[in-house]
């Protein structure tokens, strides 16, 4: 849980801002994607947003073969591709329940994969709508 006094407060406030406002940020998450095998695990990963009108978002994941790709190309820096939707569910079982049961997972759908963004709660709304903005197009 977040330290609710001191530097790591100031910092998450000042990040919280900042995503809301559209400048570029780094947001740590755990993420899980989906495979030709199913669900994989949930990884510790970060989500690398581009300042807003036109700015990228993409993913970074240190351990490939948790996110169903080949372990010889390291980690894995990748753009979020082919996303229709945009959209945030709650939190159903324990073992996605990173900050508690009551969070919101950020989900970004798309036709062939699936991508769910675990992350703090106060951040799952305004990084559910920045993800929007910078995927959906006009």
């Amino acid at each position: 849980m977040l330290n609710p006094f001191g530097k790591a407060k100031r910092r998450h406030e000042a990040l919280r801002r900042a995503l809301v406002r559209g400048e570029a940020v780094d947001v740590d998450c755990r993420l899980r994607r989906t495979s030709a095998r199913g669900w994989g695990p949930w990884t510790p990963g970060v989500v690398d947003l581009g300042p807003l009108p036109d700015g990228v978002a993409t993913w970074h994941v240190d351990d490939p073969i948790a996110v169903g790709l080949p372990s010889v190309h390291g980690p894995v820096d990748a753009r979020f591709a082919d996303v229709d939707q945009v959209w945030l569910r709650p939190v159903r079982f324990q073992t996605e329940a990173f900050w508690g049961m009551e969070s919101q997972i950020v989900v970004l759908e798309g036709e062939r994969s699936t991508v769910e963004l675990a992350v703090l709660p106060d951040l799952a709304e305004p990084l559910a709508e920045r993800l929007g903005d910078l995927l959906a197009g006009p």
